[in-house]
């Protein structure tokens, strides 16, 4: 397939605008979410159909622009305990009833006067994905944060019975639902306590996730307002039934507290009347870094932000971890080391996603943005815990105000550190990063340390042209009257008929418009960017909070010979950069065969391989021949094969259909039934695969 006929990447426009910065998220598998004052936009991508024809002008579906599968939900977020009740049933704890006189106002959580008085309305402040696999068929989850305290899961979630119903062979959002939640009162499993389940009585401020573990396990860092940092462990997982009356298993998410520590930092607090008193802190203070594995641990480092201080705790996995198991985990209880900085609201890090082996050993590098200025950073991943800080002044340290040269009223409010390559070692990470004010004045907006060749994207383009055009002064006060909106706030709307003014009015030149940007993200390798922004007019007050996600993209255009490096991708991530990114040919699977399935030997492919012969058709008993992707019988009836063991499949229900090359696998459940009448009774099948034998896509349910 020719990257031209792939949907276009056109604008998408939002009613509403962010509450706070960095409110677009990507996930692996090329998910966006935003999230805006009262809903949450979650837009699913769509890939090419497996042997369709894009040049076909019958073709409807290459006419649609990408990101037309979306789900909006309101991002106003009550924590209702009834939330957690799955969670803890999974557990085996059963939720006492809520009575009818419980007042449905939520009372507060915290440290903080107001908000352990009272709260807000629970809106979203920022969206982030979990890692690979923590989610139904092992897709990942996006987990909000709210101004109540809490963090909210939301996800698909389908149970046996409705996946035997469902003819269903394209995605949707019929099976997405609010899954757990943290914090602010919710109640979470807890054998300790005589009840089962304990009441999270905390504010959750910030939160992050780890990198991918493995399928279906996960580590959550979040940070309350008492300033302690806790690390949450996070499962989904099978469980056998509990009566044998149900035949199917059961699956769930099981969270438990691994430990927690002191985030403060070494910095004396000042209280809010202090005259040299800066607000700090926010809700992006904790961020992972790699995971550097060996094989018998593996280790990362989370930073965390406190006052004027930014602190590298240690967290190391000991051995495997088994799914469905507690984990082996210790939490150095010093950090590697710390840095003291002038820190302002809403500073926060990013991670280099690379570790560079030198002789100072294991180094993961990164940005510290205060958010006025950035900063880069190494640690040392396998570093003991370095000498603990002594509690001192921001005045011993030279912190309580940024140097002169970091004088800066534009806050960065979005960044990306880019792919290196491990070959080439740059002198630091490469990044791209953008500020919250773009106006005809200021040049700082967009920043980038990447080659002079690289392209500049086309939503800075787009931006760029926007505020440095000049109009007349009538013409921005009639083209912009508050009555000529249009449906796009990137189309110029019409200049209306004025009444008569000055020679000076019409000869004078003003800029239209200025933007400001809340958010960027990069896609799962790299190749495209979304950026958040909202258009406003200079010379009217707003009328309408809108704002619009514009994206770039790589055109496979090259100014030089290099071969761009793409990480390990998802293959839902694959496509997205076959498409729109750094990768130049689309995968062979896409033209519906079963080749990569054929070729590649597996110990399931070994384990049916005799038994592909001695099946026989279930309507007329003869025997069968696989031609690609079908079976067929002497006498013309033909069944779908399974792609991860080349056995046909002859029921309906005991089959899963990839939701990316719309070939099918059999269940585990099935295949432990052939595998007991054909190889013997003893027989087990240790897995029949949790992605798509073919292509190592997705299922659908």
């Amino acid at each position: 397939m020719d990257r031209s006929k792939a949907r276009p990447l056109e604008p998408l426009e939002l009613k509403a605008r962010p509450l706070a910065f960095h409110a677009i998220a990507w996930s692996c598998d090329a998910e966006l979410a935003v999230a805006t004052g009262d809903t949450i936009h979650i837009f699913l991508p769509e890939y090419p159909r497996a042997g369709s024809n894009p040049d076909d002008p019958g073709d409807d579906g290459f006419l649609q622009p990408q990101f037309s599968l979306t789900l909006t939900a309101c991002a106003i977020v009550r924590p209702d305990p009834a939330i957690n009740g799955p969670l803890c049933a999974f557990a085996g704890v059963a939720l006492p009833p809520s009575s009818s006189t419980e007042p449905l106002v939520f009372k507060g959580v915290g440290n903080a006067e107001a908000t352990k008085a009272g709260s807000a309305l629970g809106q979203t402040l920022r969206v982030e994905w979990s890692p690979n696999g923590l989610g139904q068929n092992l897709r990942p989850i996006v987990t909000v944060m709210t101004t109540s305290g809490s963090i909210v899961a939301l996800g698909e979630y389908i149970d046996q019975k409705t996946a035997m119903s469902s003819r269903s062979r394209t995605r949707t959002f019929r099976n997405w639902k609010l899954l757990w939640g943290l914090g602010a009162n919710l109640p979470i499993p807890d054998g300790e306590s005589k009840s089962g389940f304990r009441n999270m009585n905390e504010r959750i401020v910030s939160f992050s996730w780890a990198k991918e573990i493995a399928p279906g396990m996960g580590l959550l860092a979040y940070l309350n307002d008492a300033r302690e940092v806790a690390i949450m462990g996070i499962q989904f997982f099978y469980k056998p039934p509990e009566s044998d009356e149900s035949s199917s298993e059961v699956a769930g998410w099981e969270i438990f507290e691994i430990d927690r520590f002191d985030g403060r930092g070494p910095h004396d607090a000042t209280e809010a009347a202090d005259p040299e008193f800066v607000p700090t802190g926010g809700p992006f203070s904790l961020k992972w870094s790699p995971w550097h594995i060996t094989n018998d641990y593996r280790t990362a480092t989370i930073a965390y932000l406190g006052k004027n201080h930014i602190g590298f705790r240690r967290v190391t996995i000991q051995g495997r971890w088994h799914r469905g198991q507690d984990p082996s985990i210790r939490v150095e209880e010093a950090d590697t080391t710390s840095i003291c900085t002038f820190l302002s609201s809403d500073a926060f890090v990013e991670w280099e996603d690379t570790i560079w082996q030198d002789s100072n050993g294991q180094m993961a590098r990164g940005i510290i943005a205060t958010p006025f200025v950035v900063k880069p950073f190494q640690v040392d991943l396998c570093a003991n815990p370095g000498p603990r800080l002594a509690p001192h002044s921001p005045r011993d340290c030279s912190t309580s105000y940024p140097p002169p040269d970091e004088i800066s009223t534009n806050p960065i409010t979005g960044l990306i550190i880019h792919h290196p390559d491990p070959s080439m070692k740059p002198a630091e990470p490469l990044y791209t990063l953008i500020r919250l004010s773009a106006t005809p004045t200021n040049q700082d907006w967009y920043q980038t340390n990447l080659p002079p060749t690289t392209p500049f994207p086309q939503w800075a383009e787009r931006i760029q042209r926007s505020v440095t055009r000049q109009v007349s002064r009538v013409e921005a006060l009639g083209g912009i009257d508050s009555e000529s909106d249009t449906d796009s706030e990137f189309d110029e709307p019409e200049v209306h008929d004025m009444t008569p003014v000055s020679e000076e009015a019409v000869s004078s030149k003003v800029h239209p418009h200025r933007f400001r940007l809340w958010g960027l993200a990069a896609s799962p390798g790299d190749g495209s960017i979304a950026a958040l922004v909202s258009k406003h007019a200079t010379q009217h007050a707003e009328r309408r909070p809108r704002s619009t996600v514009l994206f770039s993209w790589d055109t496979g255009e090259r100014t030089d010979s290099t071969v761009p490096h793409v990480p390990k991708l998802t293959t839902e991530g694959t496509i997205w950069e076959a498409m729109y990114g750094r990768i130049l040919d689309m995968p062979s699977f896409l033209s519906g065969t079963t080749d990569r399935s054929l070729v590649h030997e597996t110990s399931l492919r070994k384990m049916f391989k005799g038994v592909i012969p001695k099946q026989k058709c279930v309507f007329c008993g003869t025997s069968l021949v696989m031609l690609g992707i079908e079976s067929i019988c002497e006498k013309g009836h033909s069944f779908a094969t399974c792609t991860a063991t080349g056995l046909a499949i002859m029921a309906p229900g005991v089959s899963r259909v990839c939701s990316v090359c719309d070939l099918r696998c059999l269940n585990l459940s099935e295949l432990s039934r052939i595998a007991k009448e054909h190889l013997g009774p003893s027989t087990v099948v240790e897995s029949a695969g949790e992605v798509c034998g073919g292509c190592g896509g997705k299922f659908l349910f």
